[in-house]
């Protein structure tokens, strides 16, 4: 790759007032570590969260040692304000979604952990995941603790450790000890630790960004697992940086072993890379980081870890393919730590909890946090959010209205209220809610899709159409490309507006991305629109034998059926998807899509609420 001169992010600014590790060894005298920066880690949805403001606005961005820069999807640069330019012709990054060519912005004044740093650069392109990211160029220079199950990543500075632990936090319990491999490339930040599968020394990329492990193809049949083996179950397609999605497998192992932990009969995740020519035959992600507390030494080219306690790899299989029967040895007793102290680390423990399913602790320790810090907004959000996981609805809507007291503009507050309000049948609120959402989105956002969903929801998709374009513009080049088509075509439909338009979407849509179901049922739809009857049926009936229970394919196929004629065939179709998502008529009928009633029945009480809604299968 042709390498440019990329300034890493300089935050060797010292934090007063916090404690640095004490090493526990002998000879430890000689050992000095110093504190650099703590940075205040919330896990948003499996993403470890920062604040940090960009030329004086206040955002977040997400912690990401998998990357080996900062960088950021270029909606995310446009909301933000920032120029871009080119980078010198060469220039590429590569990922799980291929490669991609990316431009350059510059941060005039970057303030993080306090400390206000000038022109600090960041690559901008590649799949938008959300967010911008903070790259192994912060995260893999120095020492780092990572401990994200309690919001927990610091950055030190070491001298004279040589043969001393750094996993200060270990007195009494199994300590871990997994090699750091060198790098070829001096200026190449990423953690690279060695894992052992099934005996076989593995190359594993520690990435705070990747919510899940994956485990390379290749690797996983040089360790010996046969992928065409009865037990190995076929799972989602993945994607990251680039177009394209790869295929993947959830399979056994016998051993797993990192550092001196062994986890036997473990799950793991096995991606597609057969034309991939990253370095690392394995990714360790969140489900990993959350179970455990780790210490990654540069200078010792060690990485020292303690088990947390709770599932590890199978933490995002289970799902799938239910849990299994694993035997975990010299894995030692979970850590135990004292209670938190600021409204930050109580924040950071909770989302920590919630991410891996501890719903209460989440609301205990976030009301915590607001005795402590009792007007922050995004506080309320995230205790909202564990709120809503339980099934409080009404404690959730309390704290979102507090939200919205104090932050009456914020696009996520007024979604999310909205996206409540309609599922408890407040379709009125929902759409004022919508309305003013709509009305402070950045143009071109991933959050835009979340509203386009709510006003199709609400029988306005035209209102949601007219919100599209700028997406679809600026994710061109964007594995979720083919859906955004999909999504714009899709509205289209139920808008009955310029269907050419919409049929070329639908298209393109399956051309890129292969003719995945739900995008066969909209261009099945846009083709019903056209009175192109035979086609409509087609498109269906081929959605339908991946997916039968696809009430929207099923429906929209009996429309067609009765209307080229076939009214028994229409009238089976149109009872199945009624027997699947009893609401599905009302849902159309908004848009004009009337079918005729099932046959001796009675007519239908209207529905309260939308609390049923998500039980209607569509794009």
């Amino acid at each position: 790759m042709n390498r440019v001169l990329l300034t890493s992010l300089g935050l060797l600014v010292a934090v007063s007032g916090l404690a640095a590790p004490a090493a526990h060894a002998e000879g430890a005298n000689k050992c000095k570590v110093g504190l650099i920066a703590k940075l205040p880690v919330v896990m948003e949805n499996t993403r470890a969260s920062v604040p940090v403001t960009v030329n004086g606005k206040e955002t977040r961005v997400w912690l990401d040692s998998g990357a080996f820069f900062n960088f950021m999807p270029k909606a995310r640069a446009v909301e933000l304000g920032l120029r871009t330019e080119p980078l010198p012709m060469g220039f590429y990054m590569t990922g799980i979604g291929g490669t991609v060519t990316p431009e350059l912005a510059q941060v005039r004044d970057f303030g993080i952990v306090g400390v206000t740093l000038h022109n600090v650069q960041f690559l901008v392109g590649g799949s938008d995941a959300g967010n911008g990211f903070l790259g192994a160029n912060l995260l893999g220079v120095q020492t780092t603790e990572f401990d994200l199950a309690k919001g927990v990543v610091n950055l030190f500075q070491e001298r004279g450790c040589d043969g001393i632990s750094l996993a200060y936090w270990g007195k009494g319990m199994s300590v871990g000890e997994a090699r750091v491999f060198r790098p070829t490339d001096e200026h190449d930040y990423h953690i690279i630790v060695e894992v052992m599968i099934n005996g076989q020394s593995m190359h594993a990329l520690l990435d705070t960004g990747a919510p899940t492990t994956l485990l390379g193809r290749r690797a996983a049949e040089r360790a010996g697992i046969d992928m065409s083996a009865p037990d190995v179950v076929n799972s989602m397609r993945m994607g990251g940086i680039g177009m394209k999605r790869r295929e993947s497998w959830i399979v056994r192992t016998k051993t797993i072993s990192i550092g001196g932990e062994e986890i036997r009969n473990s799950p793991i995740r096995v991606i597609d890379d057969a034309d991939d020519d990253r370095s690392s035959d394995m990714i360790l992600g969140v489900d990993f980081l959350l179970s455990h507390h780790i210490i990654v030494s540069r200078a010792q080219r060690l990485m020292f870890l303690t088990y947390n306690g709770g599932p590890i790899f199978s933490a995002t299989t289970d799902g799938e393919i239910g849990r299994l029967a694993t035997r975990a040895e010299n894995m030692g007793k979970a850590e135990t730590t004292a209670d938190p102290k600021t409204a930050d680390e109580f924040a950071g423990r909770a989302s920590g909890r919630m991410d891996r399913g501890d719903t209460a602790g989440a609301v205990a320790d976030f009301s915590e946090a607001l005795r402590l810090a009792p007007t922050r907004a995004d506080l309320l959000e995230h205790r909202a959010n564990a709120y809503l996981r339980s099934g409080k609805l009404d404690l959730a809507r309390q704290d979102l209205d507090a939200g919205l007291a104090i932050r009456p503009t914020d696009h996520r507050l007024l979604t999310r209220r909205a996206q409540l309000r309609l599922a408890t049948g407040d379709r009125a609120g929902a759409r004022a809610d919508t309305d003013a959402a709509a009305a402070h989105l950045p143009p071109g956002s991933l959050d835009v899709m979340q509203v386009v969903n709510l006003y199709e929801r609400l029988g306005a998709a035209d209102r949601g159409l007219a919100l599209i374009d700028a997406v679809v513009a600026l994710h061109r080049d964007d594995s979720v490309y083919p859906s955004l088509l999909n999504a714009r075509s899709w509205n289209r439909a139920l808008a009955n507006a310029d269907l050419d338009r919409a049929l070329k979407d639908s298209d393109l849509a399956i051309k890129k991305a292969g003719p995945q179901p739900a995008m066969l049922d909209t261009r099945a739809l846009v083709q019903y629109r056209r009175k192109a009857y035979a086609a409509a049926i087609a498109d269906e009936t081929t959605a339908l034998a991946s997916n039968p229970r696809l009430a929207a394919a099923l429906f929209v196929r009996g429309l067609a059926r009765d209307a080229s004629g076939d009214a028994t065939g229409g009238a089976a179709d149109l009872a199945a998807a009624r027997a699947i998502a009893p609401r599905i008529d009302r849902r159309y009928r908004a848009y004009g899509l009337i079918a005729p009633p099932a046959p001796h029945a009675a007519p239908a009480k209207p529905p309260a609420g939308d609390a049923d809604e998500a039980e209607d299968e569509d794009e």
